[in-house]
């Protein structure tokens, strides 16, 4: 295979994969010793096949339906995601993001759910509405678009500023539908679009950054680096790195692993900083600062990751690292995560209103799909007791009579759309499928293993 140069991102002198830390309390070891250790019979007070069956029923017979009462575009192909709660259009406007997201949900249903015919259609016509309608070229995008594919947005006016997501997730959806079709083109579109994202990215003029409320207003983010970008990278990579070869790509994937386990690691409080200074340093003040939402979902690639290269020492270390983020990002009085804001040290603003004020959907999607596949290779009981606490309020507060669960919820679980960055109207086509895909993959296996820890050397490259 041809080697191609990526954009790579600067690395501290001295850094090795996995750094020391200080994890205050005492915690369970992490189990690394599995042999034929078995699953709990009742995870979330279900069978294991009770589970299953009621995950299949949720995507099946519920969320996908309601995608084609109009969310889905019949007409011209891809995704229109500002919805009313029936499922109508309430704005026609198609955003990269959601076409990219779209093409992964529906090549992974087709790859994995039976071949049906109509899921690879739907994947390759919104693959053929984002490409040709929104690609601009030298693997950079259209952040938006009308019904129809006239241009809405340009390449770097994505509704909060963070154009770099959909590139990625552009690259994501291609990247998915490669494995399936072979179309070499997508391969190259994918190769251009990691590269001029990481080109952005590097410079230190960049603008994709942004304040989600836990910096000072006059904190100015430009060239600031983002966890979350080493994050949906190691995602991209961790799938696309289980099917193609590019040495080049695993140097890559390598590095943001170890910006992610080392770099936004803060070792002295063992918490991760979302965001640096373009040099990688902390923000003046912020040391103490942590998104915790992200960095639960971010572990749970790494995780994948070291799955799939067979790093026991890296899998055991993101694995620790989960359930020190649940346990210090979870509300103990009214119950749910606080995924956005999580200070170390008290002070001004900093509230518990401001913490878990907003419970997002997405979170706790990655706190299930986490703690899940934590159970299926180690057997661990806190992962156990904590998917069931997890599953217990997230079904209960984000679930909603149409299949598609709500964006978010107040401290207390009622209903709160997050309208200060988003439109109420946008329902998710993205987190909440992919825990129902990669949840339902991860019950395959513990059933096919009947009841027993998935050994570690059995993983098949890479778990979806």
């Amino acid at each position: 295979m041809e080697r191609r140069t990526f954009i790579g991102s600067v690395i501290p002198a001295g850094a090795s994969l996995l750094s020391p830390s200080c994890a205050p309390g005492k915690q369970e070891p992490v189990v690394t010793d599995t042999g034929a250790r078995a699953i709990p019979d009742h995870i979330a007070g279900m069978t294991l096949a009770e589970l299953r069956e009621d995950y299949r029923h949720r995507l099946f017979d519920r969320y996908l339906p309601f995608w084609d009462r109009g969310g889905y575009d019949e007409r011209y192909g891809g995704f229109m995601c500002l919805l009313n709660d029936d499922g109508t259009v309430a704005d026609e406007e198609k955003a990269l993001w959601y076409q990219g997201r779209a093409v992964w949900v529906y090549s992974m249903l087709y790859r994995h759910f039976g071949n049906d015919p109509r899921y690879l259609d739907i994947a390759q016509r919104t693959r053929d509405f984002m490409v040709g309608h929104m690609y601009a070229g030298e693997g950079t995008w259209y952040q938006r678009t009308h019904r129809d594919g006239r241009i809405k947005g340009g390449v770097r006016e994505d509704v909060i500023g963070e154009y770099f997501y959909g590139w990625i997730y552009a690259a994501e959806g291609l990247a998915a539908l490669y494995r399936i079709t072979g179309n070499s083109e997508d391969l190259d579109l994918v190769r251009e679009s990691i590269t001029a994202a990481l080109t952005a990215y590097d410079d230190p003029g960049y603008k994709g950054a942004w304040n989600y409320g836990g910096y000072d207003e006059n904190v100015d983010f430009t060239g600031f680096r983002v966890q979350g970008h080493s994050m949906v990278i190691i995602g991209l990579l961790t799938m696309l790195l289980s099917f193609v070869d590019d040495p080049e790509l695993e140097k890559l994937a390598a590095s943001h692993v170890d910006l992610v386990m080392n770099t936004f690691h803060n070792p002295d409080l063992d918490i991760a900083n979302e965001n640096l200074r373009h040099d990688y340093t902390r923000v003046p003040g912020y040391e103490d600062y942590m998104f915790p939402g992200h960095s639960v979902e971010t572990l749970w690639m790494v995780m994948f990751e070291a799955l799939r290269r067979q790093d026991r020492g890296l899998f055991d270390e993101a694995v620790r690292r989960i359930r020190r983020y649940i346990e210090i990002g979870w509300d103990y009085v009214f119950e749910g995560f606080g995924d956005l804001h999580f200070w170390v040290y008290d002070g001004p603003g900093r509230t518990l209103e401001k913490r878990f004020g907003v419970k997002s959907m997405w979170s706790h999607t990655e706190l299930l799909i986490a703690t899940l596949h934590v159970l299926e290779y180690t057997g661990a009981g806190w992962a156990h007791e904590w998917y069931g606490r997890i599953h217990d309020y997230a079904f209960r507060v984000f679930d909603t009579e149409y299949g598609v669960w709500r964006q978010a919820v107040d401290r207390f679980g009622k209903d709160t759309p997050r309208k200060e960055v988003y439109s109420a109207k946008r329902k998710g086509n993205y987190h909440f499928p992919r825990c129902l895909i990669l949840n339902l993959l991860s019950l395959d296996r513990m059933i096919a293993n009947g009841g027993k820890v998935t050994p570690f050397e059995q993983v098949p490259g890479h778990p979806g």
